[in-house]
């Protein structure tokens, strides 16, 4: 320990209790794996602890060790079932950020009463939950806001409903109360709907933090947060640039929508690894179009490359709004970290293309209706989409009216 400059020792740094009973343990799943057992007792609690087993998706004996380490250190408690003590509610409060579930009035002559856990290990995905429906027309009014599309980068923002239930399949998987949560681009408003679900389930997260590219989606995300009171950090960034310095390793959760090219997923998914934490187990929610089995098997094998395994994969559940590239559906999948996880571009500028119209650019020619002109619109062209050539008007006349042209070449 080196002294200060009086001459003092300084503070020693508060022991990682978590880290302590992973390495006591020799839990594979390492800190995360005991946050979330933690986590899991403070929503729920009591709990039988097979009940918490099944909850966490851990072997009960390796549960049990775990238990057992944390009532040493005066954190859990045996009544009828896993509790927290109130030295252990102190600490979830404290140390992870999250308010537990009220303490069951417990008889002075008999154990505490055991709860019925109020969530399953996993969600139907089938309707749309009580909670959402409550929060839907407000997240419609606030998508009903956004501004126009911006098709070069790759935007074609979800529906509020699956902006909704991604949220709350994220407070499910705890990776919500008390996290801090990077989201690597947001046309999707996922940012706004965390904030109404975290506060109708009272799950705020410690810090949500929205890396996004176009201005007006930082404008529209911010006029949604003050609508509704949702505290958020939208931060203007291009991801070929490097991640800001100040934002490595401070996360523990990182959800993106990334570009719908393969190069575009792992760039924007390596930036995310490079947010996080390290050591296993922290979140990583992917929403990506559906695929082809052999174009799926090359999108696990990239995740694979970066060490990311595969938790839960959700065919179909994005829904978008007229994202004809994406058949309008896209699947949902829950990513954790492992020892071997790796950024593959850390530190780097991302050269490579990675939007849709780089990679597979397209030509097409549109007719104006006023004067016949017909414009090449494209990758390389004066106008890259025909929003962009409506909005200058006819290069020769200035109309705004135009009819796309059907095979043959613009000429």
């Amino acid at each position: 320990m080196t002294p200060t400059e009086d001459g003092t020792n300084p503070p020693a740094s508060p022991p990682d209790v978590l880290a302590d009973v992973a390495a006591a343990t020799s839990l594979r799943e390492g800190r995360e794996g005991v946050a979330g057992i933690v986590r899991t007792v403070a929503a729920e609690g009591p709990l039988a602890l097979r009940d918490l087993a099944r909850l966490v998706r851990m072997p009960l004996p390796v549960v049990s060790a775990v238990r057992r380490e944390l009532e040493t250190r005066g954190l859990f408690e045996r009544g009828q079932g896993v509790g927290l003590t109130d030295a252990g509610r102190s600490f979830v409060t404290e140390a992870l950020g999250i308010v537990p579930k009220p303490a069951v009035p417990r008889d002075p002559e008999g154990p505490r009463p055991r709860r019925t856990p109020s969530r399953q290990a996993d969600d139907a995905d089938e309707g749309l939950d009580p909670l959402l429906v409550q929060l839907l027309p407000a997240m419609e009014a606030h998508v009903a806001d956004g501004p126009a599309v911006d098709v070069t980068l790759d935007q074609a923002p979800c529906t509020a409903e699956t902006a909704l239930r991604r949220a709350l399949a994220m407070h499910r998987a705890g990776a919500l109360a008390g996290r801090r949560i990077l989201l690597i681009g947001d046309d999707d408003s996922l940012s706004v709907a965390i904030g109404l679900v975290a506060g109708a389930v009272s799950a705020p997260p410690r810090r949500l933090v929205v890396l996004e590219l176009d201005p007006a989606r930082i404008a529209h995300l911010e006029r949604g947060a003050a609508r509704h009171g949702i505290a958020f950090e939208p931060i203007a960034h291009d991801l070929r640039e490097p991640l800001p310095e100040a934002l490595a390793g401070r996360f523990d959760v990182v959800a993106t929508d990334p570009p719908y090219t393969l190069d575009g997923m792992a760039l924007f998914v390596s930036r995310g690894i490079e947010a996080l934490e390290a050591g296993p187990g922290l979140k990583l929610f992917l929403s990506f179009a559906d695929l082809s089995p052999d174009d799926r098997l090359d999108l696990q094998q990239r995740l694979s490359d970066l060490g990311l395994a595969i938790l839960r994969m959700r065919p179909s559940f994005n829904h978008y709004g007229g994202a004809s590239i994406l058949g309008s559906v896209g699947q949902f999948i829950e990513l954790e970290t492992t020892g071997r996880t790796r950024s593959a571009t850390a530190g780097e500028r991302f050269e490579t293309p990675i939007y849709t119209g780089e990679v597979r650019p397209r030509l097409r020619a549109y007719r104006c209706t006023e004067c016949g002109l017909v414009t090449p619109v494209g990758a390389g062209e004066r106008f890259a989409t025909v929003e962009a050539l409506k909005a200058a008007g006819c290069p020769r006349c200035g109309g705004q009216v135009f009819e796309r042209q059907r095979g043959g070449r613009p000429g």
